[in-house]
């Protein structure tokens, strides 16, 4: 009689247990929500195993520290705060990959050097395990119904059970999040590279007597090269080119802020240097000391054939003369945006039939090959010279020199964005 008692409580344990599961599979499989389904677990699992609260730890991967964790969900049924699982238990489980049970916290040989919590009585742990991965633990805590003895083996074995029924679940939640999480970082990365190129000109303006082109390559797809042509006057023309420190969004974002500061300054401002130093103050005031922007400004004069000009930091233009000779532009000061209050020298230089002002971002001269050589000055002044001699036009010579970059680039990857801008007194 007692051994048909102790197999009909099996049995109905066995039926309760079952029905259990099946009720959390209902619960959990038709959602692809982490939080909805961990929440569903935990609070399954209190109920089932009579615990005061529990709680989801997922394993970060992300970080260095392989036992950081990112506590994502837990409910509470006492009025005790939440209770939070301890850096020593993970460290545990990270090694021994199976259930835990504590019953009398302050004596656990294996935790000895831990400060217990004084609210917890017992506890209760299982891995949540993918792939033979360890991606997080479900934990509860308290057994209600009989503090002094605590957790039993066959509540162990079905927590163990829950965790390994929910882990796929959980874990496909999460990829799920995170490719949707990707999407629309995607969707947003692609509405900016349109906004960015909208802001770029669509063509280069007609100036009288000279002809002038300009052209971006970006090495990601967002950039921070930048390049503008800005009419001041029936004969004046502002030409800039600019290189925002870092890559992707943020450059992407503090370019759209310079190009704005530039075409108000330059509606009101005459001067290269007036205009550089106010665009300097307001960068200055809008971003933080880590960010600037080199930038090349020339303004053309097609009345007296002259380009005014000034520089913050950017890398010296090649003034190509007509038989070949060249000279670099060098007068200016230091990049936007990393100190204020900065005055810009300004210098003035005459334009000839033929002669061609090639302004570009380092990105032309960065451009490095499997065997990290540079395209480098050197090979570019070469090339510039017997493009300007062969009385190449702006757009000609532009893809040229772009073309020559990507060649020597070869297999290896750009590295960093490719501009340039090109005036030709015709």
């Amino acid at each position: 009689m007692h051994q048909l008692r102790e197999e009909n409580q099996r049995l109905r344990r066995a039926v309760d247990e079952l029905a259990i599961l099946n009720d959390l599979s209902l619960a959990i499989s038709g959602s692809l929500n982490s939080e909805k389904i961990m929440r569903s677990i935990i609070g399954k699992s209190i109920r089932a195993l009579g615990a005061e609260q529990g709680d989801i730890t997922l394993v970060d991967e992300n970080q260095d520290n392989p036992s950081h964790t990112l506590v994502r969900s837990m409910i509470s049924t006492s009025e005790h705060s939440p209770l939070h699982l301890n850096q020593n238990l993970l460290g545990w489980m990270q090694i021994n990959k199976k259930p835990l049970v504590i019953n009398e916290p302050g004596n656990d040989s294996r935790f000895r050097n831990v400060n217990w919590d004084s609210t917890i009585h017992s506890l209760l742990s299982a891995p949540l395990m993918v792939r033979s991965k360890l991606i997080g633990i479900l934990t509860v805590y308290n057994k209600r119904s009989d503090q002094k003895a605590g957790f039993s083996e066959s509540d162990q074995r079905l927590l163990a059970i829950i965790a390994a029924q929910s882990a796929q679940v959980v874990e496909n939640a999460r990829l799920y999040e995170d490719e949707e999480a990707y999407r629309f970082m995607r969707r947003e990365l692609e509405l900016a590279a349109n906004i960015q190129k909208k802001m770029l000109p669509a063509s280069a303006p007609k100036l009288e007597g000279y002809a002038v082109s300009g052209k971006n390559v970006t090495a990601q797809e967002i950039g921070g090269d930048y390049f503008d042509y800005i009419q001041m006057n029936e004969h004046r023309w502002a030409l800039c080119l600019g290189d925002i420190s870092g890559k992707g969004l943020p450059a992407s974002l503090l370019m759209a802020n310079l190009h704005a500061i530039l075409r108000g300054q330059a509606f009101h401002l005459v001067n290269p240097g007036d205009i550089l130093k106010h665009a300097n103050s307001q960068l200055f005031q809008s971003t933080s000391t880590d960010k600037f922007a080199t930038l090349f400004l020339a303004i053309a004069d097609t009345s007296s054939n002259t380009v005014h000009y000034s520089s913050a930091g950017h890398d010296y233009p090649i003034l190509i003369r007509k038989d070949g000779s060249y000279e670099r532009l060098e007068l200016g000061g230091l990049p936007l945006g990393m100190l204020d209050g900065m005055n810009y020298d300004e210098g003035f230089i005459e334009l000839h039939s033929g002669d061609v002002l090639f302004v570009f971002s380092d990105g032309v001269t960065d451009t490095k090959n499997i065997y990290d050589e540079m395209f480098g000055e050197a090979r570019l002044i070469e090339l510039l010279q017997e493009l300007v001699k062969s009385n190449e036009t702006p757009e000609n010579l532009i893809q040229t020199v772009m073309e020559s970059c990507i060649s020597h680039c070869g297999k290896a990857s750009l590295f960093d964005d490719v501009t340039a801008v090109a005036l030709k007194r015709t």
